[in-house]
């Protein structure tokens, strides 16, 4: 577990030496009162459109720690105020059941899908912007590895521009992670709503 927190720590590091070409850097902390989140984003341009690097750690002691790194390209072509990407999220960590008596090893790489949509002014029920967002994540067994059987993820979100350089997002996520452990097959279902403050830069 250790090494594989190593990756995304050094992932990390290269995501921001990385930050000299970037056009647009992201950094945010979400929690409830069971869960702790950290997200540090990058964008920057390409010639297919934005490029978004992330990585990401999401800790439950005693029952799972999540980590991620995320590749997506983003577009804005369809609809004013509406961005869209698709891209690939590989996630890693450490993942115990329900009852705490089984524990398995997560690694997968996963097909994802992004979405955002801010509320025109005719709508928006605030003086600010706000934007609604949704982001999915699909690893079938095929590209799942060692214990896990496969993975997906869900996220709704809801953000609130309270600044220039800084909102507010509240999220709830759903998780179905699938294993097998000593021959047995197991799922563990997560679902945690959360709230955080993003700084972008």
């Amino acid at each position: 577990m250790m090494k594989r927190l190593t990756v995304i720590v050094i992932s990390s590091l290269l995501l921001t030496a990385s930050s000299l070409f970037a056009e647009g850097l992201s950094f945010g902390i979400s929690a409830n009162n069971r869960v702790v989140g950290t997200q540090l984003g990058m964008l920057t341009s390409s010639p297919y459109g934005t490029l978004e690097l992330g990585t990401g750690l999401t800790y439950n002691k005693n029952r799972y720690t999540i980590a991620h790194g995320l590749v997506s390209v983003k577009s804005d072509n369809l609809s004013p105020g509406l961005r869209y990407g698709l891209g690939f999220k590989y996630v890693m960590g450490s993942v115990r059941n329900k009852e705490r008596s089984r524990r398995g090893d997560l690694s997968a790489m996963g097909f994802h899908f992004g979405v955002a949509y801010e509320l025109p002014a005719t709508i928006n029920p605030l003086t600010i912007p706000i934007e609604t967002t949704f982001d999915g994540t699909l690893a079938p067994e095929s590209i799942s590895f060692g214990e896990s059987e496969g993975y997906a993820d869900y996220v709704l979100g809801v953000r609130f521009y309270i600044i220039e350089n800084a909102y507010v997002a509240l999220t709830h996520t759903y998780i179905d992670a699938e294993f097998k452990t000593g021959g047995t097959s197991w799922s563990r279902y997560i679902n945690e709503t959360m709230v955080g403050v993003v700084l972008t830069f």
